[in-house]
Parts: C-alpha cells; sequence; structure tokens
C-alpha cells in the first residue's frame, strides 16, 4: 500500500466494528456462518483485538447483515451497538477531550484509524453548525446503512460523553428517501427529521459543543492523542495525492471526471497532476482502473445486475469494452466473480 492511500483491499478496518456487526446480526437470530459466508473473514481472526480486515471484507459483510435482516434498519441498530471503546486508541482519546466540540474536531483528525472511506466535516452557521457526511463508498445498496450507523451512533456517543440527553440535534438531513421503518428515527433524535435531502447531516446549537465531557482530562487526552499519531504514522502519512484522486473518483462513479477536470478540483494543472502521480509511481489512468475493478467486484459478487448495467456504473457504455477492460485487470471473466470464487 502507498501510504496515504487506501483501496478495498487493504488491511485498515479494526475487527471491533466487524465483531459489532456480527453481534447485531446474530442477536436477530441470523447465524454467523450466514453472516461470515463469501466475506473471507476468518472467524479466528474476530478475536484478536489487534487484528485489521479490509474493507472489501466488511462490505461483503455488510451485505449479508441486509440480506438476512428482518427488516431494513440494520445500520440503526449497528449505530445503536456502537461504544466508545470499540474504536480503539481514538475512542479513548475522544473520550477524555474537554468538550463535544474537541472530541468531533478530534474524530474529524483521526478518523481513518476506525473508517477509511467516509469523512466528516463541522461546518459553522453562526448559531448552529452542521456535522455532514461524505461517504467514498459508491454503492447505494449499503450507503444509507452507512448513513444510518452515522447519525444514530452520533446520537448514542453524544449522550453517553457528556450524560446529558439534550446533546441532539436539531435537524437531521438524510440524503436518501424516506424508508418504511423512519419511525425508528424517533428514537434516536427528538427533532425534525428530513429525507430526500441534499446530503446527510445534522444541524446542532453550537452551545451543545461547548458541553464538557463526563470524562474529560487534559494528560490523558494529550497521551491518547499522541498514540493515535503515531498509529496512523504506521499506517501512512496524511493524505496523499494518490488518495486525493480516488476521493474525487469515488464521488461521481460512473461519471468519472477527465483528467483535466480533477487536476482543476485539486487547483492545479494537467502537467503538474501527471507529474506529481509519476513521483508516485502512477498514473491518473491506473488509478482510474483500479477503482473501477474494486466497484465491478463489489457489484459482481454482492448484486444480481446484468453485465451491461455494471458496465454502464463503471462508465463504460459498450459491454464488451468492459469485458476487455475487466480481463485486463484481473485475468479473468467477470463471470468467475459472479460465481462467487
Amino acid at each position: 500500500m502507498i501510504r496515504g492511500t487506501w483501496s478495498l483491499t487493504d488491511p485498515l478496518v479494526p475487527v471491533n466494528i466487524p465483531a459489532t456487526m456480527l453481534k447485531v446480526g446474530e442477536d436477530k437470530g441470523i447465524s454467523r456462518d450466514d453472516l461470515l459466508k463469501n466475506t473471507g473473514i476468518n472467524p479466528d481472526v474476530l478475536d484478536d483485538p489487534s487484528a485489521r480486515l479490509t474493507y472489501q471484507q466488511m462490505l461483503f459483510l455488510g451485505e449479508n447483515l441486509i440480506r438476512h435482516y428482518p427488516d431494513d434498519s440494520a445500520g440503526l441498530d449497528l449505530g445503536a451497538a456502537i461504544n466508545i471503546n470499540q474504536f480503539g486508541m481514538l475512542g479513548y482519546a475522544v473520550l477524555s477531550c474537554a468538550d463535544l466540540r474537541s472530541a468531533l474536531e478530534l474524530g474529524m483528525k483521526y478518523h481513518t484509524l476506525v473508517d477509511p472511506a467516509f469523512t466528516f466535516e463541522v461546518i459553522d452557521m453562526g448559531e448552529k453548525s452542521a456535522v455532514r457526511l461524505t461517504s467514498h463508498i459508491p454503492f447505494d445498496h449499503i450507503y444509507r446503512m452507512i448513513c444510518d450507523v452515522f447519525v444514530a451512533a452520533f446520537s448514542t456517543l453524544a449522550r453517553f460523553l457528556t450524560g446529558r440527553y439534550e446533546a441532539q440535534p436539531v435537524e437531521v438531513h438524510m440524503n436518501h428517501p424516506e424508508p418504511n421503518y423512519s419511525e425508528r428515527y424517533r428514537e434516536f433524535f427528538d427533532c425534525p427529521i428530513l429525507f430526500d435531502q441534499p446530503r446527510t447531516e445534522f444541524l446542532i446549537d453550537n452551545e451543545v459543543l461547548e458541553f464538557k465531557l463526563v470524562m474529560a482530562d487534559r494528560a490523558t487526552a494529550a497521551m491518547a492523542e499522541s498514540q493515535c499519531e503515531e498509529i496512523l504514522t504506521r499506517m501512512g502519512p496524511k493524505e496523499g495525492i494518490i488518495a486525493k484522486v480516488r476521493r474525487i473518483l469515488l464521488s461521481n462513479p460512473g461519471h468519472f471526471p477527465p483528467v483535466d477536470d480533477v487536476a482543476s478540483q485539486l487547483a492545479t494543472s494537467t502537467r503538474t497532476l501527471s507529474r506529481s502521480l509519476q513521483d508516485v509511481g502512477t498514473s491518473y489512468q491506473r488509478i482510474l482502473d483500479e477503482v473501477r475493478k474494486e466497484m465491478a467486484i463489489e457489484y459482481l459478487r454482492s448484486s444480481n445486475l446484468p453485465i451491461e448495467e455494471i458496465a454502464a456504473l463503471v462508465g463504460y457504455s459498450d459491454p464488451s469494452n468492459f469485458r476487455k477492460a475487466f480481463r485486463r485487470w484481473t485475468q479473468n471473466a467477470p463471470s468467475y466473480y459472479r460465481e462467487g470464487k
């Protein structure tokens, strides 16, 4: 792995999160065998707190959870089941922060220690702030679950960290249509919940962000943050040029921008971008091919979409060109992955 980048096949996900997904599913009567089927996860690894899984393995596990769950609210249940200890050293650092705002800022800084596939930001809007989620997983069938996990986990953790019920948003925005379980959101939020919004975010009073944390401790927070920095350094540096290009591509699935547009979004010239990528041993086309390959394999393994539709979803109008490219990427035909191998 090139430092500062990630792909679906990099072992970056702490085992605590997949283990919680298993527990949530088993609590609903789903067998462990059904949840782990075709994920490539060795059950023994789940008992090793230092182990990390690939994001692809976690996606397959998420697919199985959604497929076998008795209703569509798996994301909310998963978000409610997450506790701060499951975030490892980042959890200890957050737990020891002075207030909710500093906890969010720390989470933004070190979120890749827990989940590299999404980012969130806090946007000051005067009396309120928006806490906004951006997911870099381009698969619609699991995106809603990620959004549900995000909002439910925030609700659960904010109350726990501050010890105050009123540590809650004043409005929640979800950028997917209203689901058949929308009433479940009321269990987490005592505020308006709007669906079909431009983005997933929640609005929160700035005074709530100043709420002190129950276990605030300056010395412990400094020590834990130092440990987070060391872990992040071992995993890779702050976001590099490859990660930036991947993020832009993953935010435009099926309609990948040309290299000129990507350079413009990065506030640089096409020539400078190409040179920067060459310096780290890659190119725009190579990154684009990797993103397309990862997306195609995920769609083949987790959906029944016809090849023609998958081709279009990864930016190919001609299925025959997609088949040729796929064989070049993997040395196999698409049917190899469709058969679950």
